[in-house]
C-alpha cells in the first residue's frame, strides 16, 4: 500500500454556482434601499421579480446587477 492510496481522492474545486435569485431582503441590502423601493423599482420595470412559491418571491440577479450597471457613475 502507497501513501497516496491510504489518502481519499477529492474532486477539483469548483467555484459555487452564483445566485439566480435575490430574496427581497437580500436584494434590499445590496441596493441599500427599502422594501417598498424594491417594489416600486419592480412596478417601474427597474427590478425583475419572479414568483417562488404562494408566498415568496425573489428579484432575478440579472435584473439587479443590470440595474448596478446602469446608474453607475463615472469616476
Amino acid at each position: 500500500m502507497t501513501v497516496a492510496s491510504t489518502f481519499p481522492t477529492h474532486p477539483p474545486h469548483r467555484p459555487a454556482p452564483r445566485a439566480l435569485l435575490y430574496r427581497i431582503n437580500v436584494a434590499e441590502a445590496k441596493l441599500g434601499v427599502s422594501r417598498s423601493t424594491i417594489y416600486r423599482l419592480v412596478h417601474d420595470g427597474g427590478l425583475e421579480l419572479v414568483k417562488i412559491g404562494k408566498r415568496s418571491s425573489g428579484i432575478t440577479a440579472t435584473s439587479l446587477h443590470a440595474m448596478i450597471e446602469r446608474n453607475r457613475t463615472p469616476c
